[in-house]
């Protein structure tokens, strides 16, 4: 488990993008400018959306990209509000959150061997930087 993961830090909203039918990517940047925590291939963080809602979503871009994370969120008409909380943030908004942290570990096959990654809709968030690692390795 990362030192970083029961931190709370404020992040800023620099980028919304529609990925698909229901789903948006929300790109987010410290606040304070500075490089954010490292994190693993299965990372998730812990999205503070005021009112008492808090919600993980798995990171999904590249892990040594220090500068921002993305997260992938579905919006959820019948849910209980953190989806549609997620939905409604607009670029340049300040959000709080805590993490990085891991419990979803992947370790890179060995040279020479092959990995099968097997996932649909928006579960594949958390796969996206595990198959990035296993091309790497």
């Amino acid at each position: 488990m990362s030192f970083f993961s029961d931190v709370e830090r404020e992040l800023v909203l620099t980028a919304r993008t529609t990925v698909a039918e229901g789903i948006v990517a929300l790109e987010l940047t410290a606040a304070n400018g500075r490089p954010l925590p490292n994190w693993e291939p299965g990372s998730h963080i812990d999205l503070i959306l005021g009112s008492g809602l808090e919600r993980q979503y798995s990171l999904c871009a590249d892990p040594d990209v220090r500068d921002r994370w993305r997260i992938a969120v579905q919006r959820e008409d019948g849910g209980r509000g953190g989806s549609l909380a997620a939905h409604a943030l607009e670029p340049g908004q300040v959000v709080r959150a805590r993490g990085p942290r891991s419990t979803f570990a992947f370790a890179p096959p060995a040279s020479g061997e092959r990995a099968v990654f097997v996932a649909g809709g928006i579960g594949i968030t958390p796969i996206l930087p595990m198959v990035r690692a296993a091309r790497a390795s």
